[in-house]
């Protein structure tokens, strides 16, 4: 089921690794659910060569066409990395699905249902269940995003100062906005939050689509990467130049970019300071409020 005139999956599915030989059983299971969709195209890769689970994955899949594996001891970081599965996708859409998530066989398939719907939308994505693996306790846990039917800079902005945007991150994109705009993912300090405000970018060029009916699994550990940030001051002014950097490049006016400057310098100066649990108390009040029922859904 390839496009007969250019060759092209429907859909590119990356699969970073980093010492990931403790999930492999998840790792497998991802891709089998990926290949009960049967148009795509799976890059798997391994950056930093410190176990063995790429050849373990070569050998049970090296002898399937659908399979690229990219093997190199660059040690890229997990950003140098994601940006990397995306250059190297051939899809008209692509989704990187995280080494220690686990994503059902319908995962692709609603995600793609849902863009091929909606030409205006640049991102789809569903709910994600957390689950923590060593007593490390999740945040809070997923609501409905907060935003009304109609796609503004204020869309943008309320999904990025009153949600959390790195649940949409495990959704699937649309290359061609990616690759005509050279819109990657940009590096912040220690790549705090380079997710969230990457998927913001993405939505100043476009609808973020919301399947609820899609569900993915994602687990907390001691040792998992978003354990190991912290948000300081210096995370903070580097937000400012991050999301400053995507509203220059993406707003869809001058004026559009100046309004959204002018809101998000003080809330990244302000989130240092936050008090523990708000972020929680405030997704709780949102869920309250009934953000779904104004959700625009396929």
């Amino acid at each position: 089921m390839v496009d007969a005139e250019r060759g092209q999956p429907l859909v590119s599915v990356g699969i970073p690794l980093h010492r990931s030989r403790r999930f492999l059983d998840v790792i497998v299971e991802n891709i089998e659910a990926a290949l009960a969709y049967d148009n795509v195209d799976m890059i798997v890769s391994d950056r930093h060569g410190e176990d063995d689970a790429l050849a373990v994955l070569r050998g049970r899949f090296g002898a399937d066409r659908r399979f690229r594996f990219l093997s190199a001891t660059d040690g890229l970081t997990w950003v140098e990395h994601y940006n990397l599965l995306l250059r190297e996708a051939r899809g008209k859409y692509a989704v990187v699905l995280a080494h220690d998530d686990s994503y059902p066989s319908t995962y692709i398939g609603e995600l793609v249902a849902a863009l091929e719907a909606r030409s205006d939308a640049v991102l789809a994505f569903g709910r994600v269940e957390l689950h923590s693996l060593d007593g490390v306790p999740p945040p809070p846990p997923f609501s409905p995003p907060p935003v009304r039917a109609e796609w503004t800079l204020g869309a943008s902005l309320r999904m990025l100062m009153l949600w959390q945007l790195w649940f949409a991150f495990r959704g699937m994109v649309r290359r061609e906005v990616v690759q005509q705009s050279n819109l990657y993912l940009r590096g912040t300090r220690g790549n705090v939050r380079a997710d969230i405000y990457w998927v913001f970018g993405l939505s100043l060029q476009g609808q973020l689509l919301y399947v609820p009916s899609c569900t993915c699994t994602k687990r907390f550990y001691r040792t998992s990467t978003g354990a190991q940030w912290r948000y300081g001051v210096r995370e903070s002014l580097d937000a400012c130049r991050v999301l400053r950097s995507y509203l220059n490049d993406f707003a869809a006016s001058r004026r559009d970019a100046v309004i959204g400057q002018l809101v998000l310098f003080p809330w990244c100066l302000a989130q240092p300071w936050l008090p523990r649990g708000t972020a929680r108390r405030l997704l709780a009040f949102q869920a309250r409020r009934g953000a779904a029922s104004r959700w625009p859904e396929r």
